[in-house]
This record gives structure tokens, C-alpha cells and sequence, in this order.
């Protein structure tokens, strides 16, 4: 396989991490030093320290490279050191095939330099050269960036939401918290995923939101946490959560907010709602979910709101 096929698979880019530039490139990987190097990366992203208990190891890594998985990776060109990578397997539902994304994580010197966007979009080519067209990963809803990243930047939908998925977890993003998900679909070939790859299809704004009629629906009480959430019949509703978990978790409101959108998720789901975009008001720094219920089809033609 050749770069020619690609944009992302198989190129070298440019970027500056820790007041230097970098050459990355970003490629398939199945030999074992470089899927050991791997691990480090979640380490590192994950704030695992000395506890690897949730690592996926190197030899697991290895079995998926060699048995229809997919596993990418990005290196820095002149140090070899591992940067980024997300990895998954084949898998099966009535619809035929699809790959199941696993992991995606960059290491934390690396965080908002885009090489997360660059492996994901690489990913999706090479899954593409094996025919496939849907992938599919999950995410926690309440985590701000993630939510920016998987609805907005990659253009993922989801209609399901698993409570506790993996139970609970040790690892310092994860520990004492329910472990809820959103259960996303990747649609690699669809109209809407390939603008956001290419940067057409920008989130709507807050202003832009509410002048397509979408609704606020988690309500506070007169202390600022989340108290509950309004049952509406608006075709769109926006579901907030934290601008920044880690201090959610510090005053203790945390678990509110875990509860709170899972009752306002579950509830507008089981009523055709898809959750397909985030939306964030700059002035305040408030960061929704944006449900639709309107047809998957629509939403993967990258029909405007409104």
C-alpha cells in the first residue's frame, strides 16, 4: 500500500509539541517493539502511573494487527518515541461488517496538537481499504473535549446509551465514576463524515442552535448542579454537560451530572432522538449535546439544522 491512496495513511506532518517541531508520521503498525511503545501511550493519556491493570498490552495489540484488526499508530521520524495511535477489530451485526474502534489516545505532551484527528481520519482510510464502511467506538458523554472531538470533529451519531459499561475502572479519568458510554457509529463514507474530514461542516454555534429552535433541557437548582431535565417536544434538544469534569469532581457534583444526563439521554433516545453534534456558547463556555429526531439518512447527508 502506497501513500497515494491516502491523506492521512502513510504521511509525514508537521508539528510543533514541547516548543519544537516535529516530523510524525503516521502508519499501520504489527511489529512488536513499535506496539510496545504503545502501551506507554496509554499510560501516559490515561494518568495510569505505575498501575497498568486497564493497559492493553503489546501481544493483544499484535493478535489484532495479524487477524483482521486494525492498529495506527503516529512516530516522531527522528526519535521513533509513539505519539498517538488507535486500534480495533472486525466485527459482525446484521448489517454486515463493521470495525470496532477499541482505543484511540495521545500521549499528554501531544493533547490538542490535532494528531488525534489525524490518526482517527487515518484509521478510517485504512479501514476503508478493506471494504469496510462503519466504525464503531464509545465514548463518555460528559467529557467536554471527547464530545467535541468524536460529534464534531469526526461526525459520529449515536442513539444508544450504555450505563456502566465497563463497570468501574481504576485509572485517574475514570476512578469512583460510573463508567457510562455513548455507543457512536462511525458512517466512514457518508456525505457528513467525509465534510468534517475535509473541515466543511462546522458545529452549529449556541446563537445558531437556538435560532434552529433547539431546546435547553437539564434544569439546575438554585445552587448551579444539575437537578433534573425537561421532557419537550422540539425536534432539536441540547443536553449540557461540564465545561471541565476534573472541577465537577473536585466540588463533589460530579455523580449528579453522571445521573442527570443519563435520565435526559436515555429519555429522548427511546423517543428517535439522534445525539450528532456538539454545540458550545464561547462567551460562557457551556458545551451541549445536540440531539435530532429526524432520520439517520438526513443526518448523514449533512442536512443544516433549521
Amino acid at each position: 500500500m502506497t501513500s497515494a491512496c491516502c491523506e492521512f495513511l502513510g504521511r509525514v506532518f508537521a508539528r510543533e509539541l514541547g516548543g519544537r517541531l516535529r516530523r510524525i508520521e503516521v502508519r499501520e503498525v504489527s511489529d512488536p517493539n513499535d506496539l510496545r511503545k504503545l502501551v506507554d501511550v496509554q499510560v501516559s493519556a490515561w494518568g495510569m502511573g505505575s498501575d497498568r491493570t486497564e493497559a492493553v498490552p503489546s501481544h493483544v495489540l499484535k493478535a489484532a494487527s495479524d487477524n483482521s484488526g486494525v492498529v495506527v499508530a503516529a512516530f516522531d521520524v527522528d526519535t521513533g518515541e509513539a505519539l498517538a495511535f488507535a486500534w480495533g477489530f472486525l466485527a459482525k451485526d446484521d448489517e454486515g461488517p463493521y470495525h470496532y474502534s477499541h482505543q484511540s489516545a495521545v500521549v499528554e505532551g501531544a493533547k490538542g496538537s490535532g494528531l488525534g484527528f489525524i490518526v482517527k481520519q487515518a484509521q478510517r482510510e485504512a479501514v476503508m481499504l478493506r471494504g469496510i464502511r462503519r466504525m464503531r467506538w464509545t465514548f463518555d458523554p460528559l467529557q467536554a473535549l471527547n464530545t467535541r472531538f468524536n460529534l464534531g470533529k469526526l461526525g459520529v451519531v449515536s442513539w444508544e446509551y450504555a450505563i456502566n459499561y465497563y463497570g468501574y475502572m481504576e485509572d485517574s479519568l475514570n476512578r469512583g465514576l460510573r463508567t457510562d458510554r455513548l455507543k457512536v457509529w462511525w458512517f466512514l463514507d457518508s456525505e457528513r463524515v467525509r465534510r468534517k474530514a475535509r473541515g466543511e461542516l462546522r458545529s452549529p454555534d449556541y446563537g445558531r442552535a437556538l435560532e434552529a429552535g433547539a431546546e435547553e433541557v437539564i434544569v439546575f437548582d438554585d445552587r448551579g448542579r444539575p437537578s433534573g431535565f425537561r421532557r419537550v417536544d422540539s425536534d432539536l434538544v441540547m443536553i449540557e454537560i461540564p465545561k471541565n469534569l476534573g472541577e465537577e469532581r473536585a466540588k463533589g457534583t460530579v455523580t449528579l451530572w453522571r445521573e442527570r444526563v443519563a435520565e435526559a439521554m436515555i429519555h429522548y433516545m427511546s423517543r428517535g432522538y439522534i445525539d450528532f453534534e456538539a454545540v458550545s456558547d464561547e462567551e460562557s463556555g457551556r458545551v451541549f449535546h445536540l440531539l435530532w429526531r429526524n432520520s439517520l439518512e438526513e443526518i448523514l447527508r449533512g442536512t443544516p439544522i433549521g
